[in-house]
């Protein structure tokens, strides 16, 4: 029997490794198992299909990692980098004009393109001697509409918007002062017209800065006029570096510059998703080997863990199999469970999850 992936064979009943042992022994042609590192699974495995080979999930394994640095930034203080200040020329030259987005200028160009377009097409379809109806049936457009672009000489314009007052704007210059003095925060900024008697929100200040971020300089955004946060600078370095901007590549530069023994361990988990990405099984015992020796009770403890699941980590290094690709069905059953929460028998739900893959 050929089984597609993601086909659900049964649901066994509890977490330990007894009703799974139980139920692999029943079914002695297994020959590959994909698990997390629950170590109920893996003594299960062991148990009920002694041949099979097991392969940790390199997600969980890169969790794990990731855990473990987790562990030591959360554990002490760490102190933060001061960031550069802006160099008063560059400074200057930031105008704070409030101006029309790129994307509303080209939704504006992109609807006068409609109407010139239309406005042809009524044209050309007159000259021919088509009636208003007919052109009307043809354009979707309303006889009233018809009978306007006919009559008119040229293509019709668009009525223009009359500007409309704003509480904000009696502090426009306050904030273009403020801006060429390099303070860039939405929040701060708001936070200073609201003491001089500005009642609006928030938003409608980001909104006035926003079409300002655009003109400054690219190279701006590797500095940092305010203090480092440090949230901000924790996510920098749990974050995966492809997923980081360019000022919090430049954050986190500074910040382990300052200390590198929290940059060994930043790099040490850079290289083990290396080992998992390019399948570098040679690489493994001599991670192991210095995150064991690194005198981190984190790493210390994650070494010894996969150290006993050797064999199944190093076979999520060097082959193919994983979780990963049945990730949707699993998430499908425990939404199927989850609607039967309550009130749903095991025999019930084993019937509902079977039937829903």
């Amino acid at each position: 029997m050929r089984l597609g992936i993601g086909t659900s064979l049964d649901i066994v009943l509890g977490r330990t490794a007894e009703p799974l042992t139980r139920w692999l022994k029943q079914d002695p042609g297994v020959e590959i198992i994909a698990r997390d590192r629950a170590s109920a699974y893996a003594e299960a495995a062991r148990s009920g299909a002694p041949g099979a080979v097991q392969v940790t999930d390199r997600f969980h394994l890169v969790r794990n990692v990731s855990d473990a640095l987790r562990e030591v930034v959360d554990r002490q203080t760490w102190a933060l980098p001061e960031p550069m200040a802006l160099p008063a020329s560059v400074v200057e030259e930031i105008t704070p004009t409030p101006e029309i987005s790129s994307r509303a200028a080209r939704m504006r160009a992109e609807a006068a393109q409609r109407l010139q377009t239309r406005y042809e097409e009524v044209s050309r379809r007159h000259r021919n001697g088509e009636s208003h109806r007919a052109i009307g049936r043809a354009t979707g457009l309303d006889r009233k509409t018809v009978r306007k672009y006919i009559q008119s000489a040229d293509i019709p314009k668009r009525a223009e918007r009359r500007p409309v007052a704003r509480n904000l704007d009696p502090f426009i210059d306050y904030l273009g002062d403020r801006w060429r003095a390099g303070c860039h925060s939405a929040r701060k900024l708001s936070g200073e017209i609201r003491q001089l008697g500005y009642s609006g929100s928030e938003s409608m200040v980001r909104h006035t800065l926003h079409p300002w971020r655009d003109r400054v300089p690219e190279e701006l955004h590797t500095t940092r006029v305010d203090r480092y946060k440090w949230k901000e600078v924790r996510w920098a370095v749990l974050c995966p570096p492809e997923r980081l901007r360019q000022d919090q590549r430049q954050c986190l530069q500074e910040f382990l510059a300052m200390h590198p023994s929290l940059a060994r361990v930043y790099e040490l988990r850079q290289r083990f998703r290396q080992i998992l990405r390019e399948h570098l099984g040679a690489e493994l015992d001599p991670w192991l080997q210095e995150a064991a020796a690194y005198g981190l009770r984190p790493f210390e403890r994650l070494a010894k863990t996969l150290t006993v699941d050797r064999a199944a980590v190093l076979a999520a290094v060097e082959l193919p199999w994983s979780t990963g690709r049945v990730e949707g069905t699993i998430t499908r059953l425990k939404f199927v469970k989850r609607l039967g929460y309550g009130r749903a028998s095991m025999p019930l739900l084993r019937a509902r999850l079977i039937g829903s893959c």
